[in-house]
């Protein structure tokens, strides 16, 4: 996918907030929680890997937005070569969770 996270420009042009210490007093201000200035800092200077959906949430409930205000997902275009199945059998043993299923008679005994 293409996925376009313009956070940082947001805050600066909508709500003229430039530092991470400015964001987390107006969420706190408006909704009563409190984000660590390190999680702010990745959504602030970077693309985060992963989001919690309740700290969107409470982002966007604080500057009145909505997620599309800065985040925007597209379709990613793929290459047709040599496509896999995911499934166990193309894992690499080496990376497997379990090396061998226990022999049930082993049990009986």
């Amino acid at each position: 996918m293409t996925i376009r996270w313009n956070f940082k420009s947001y805050l600066s042009s909508k709500h003229n907030i430039y530092t991470v210490t400015e964001l987390r007093a107006t969420i706190t201000k408006k909704t009563g929680y409190v984000i660590s200035i390190a999680n702010l800092c990745k959504y602030v200077n970077s693309r985060p890997t992963m989001l919690k959906l309740e700290t969107i949430e409470i982002i966007c409930s604080a500057l009145e937005c909505e997620i599309s205000d800065f985040l925007k997902i597209g379709p990613k275009k793929f290459k047709n070569k040599n496509r896999k199945k995911l499934s166990f059998k193309n894992t690499p043993k080496e990376k497997r969770g379990v090396k061998s299923f226990p022999n049930p008679e082993n049990y009986l005994k």
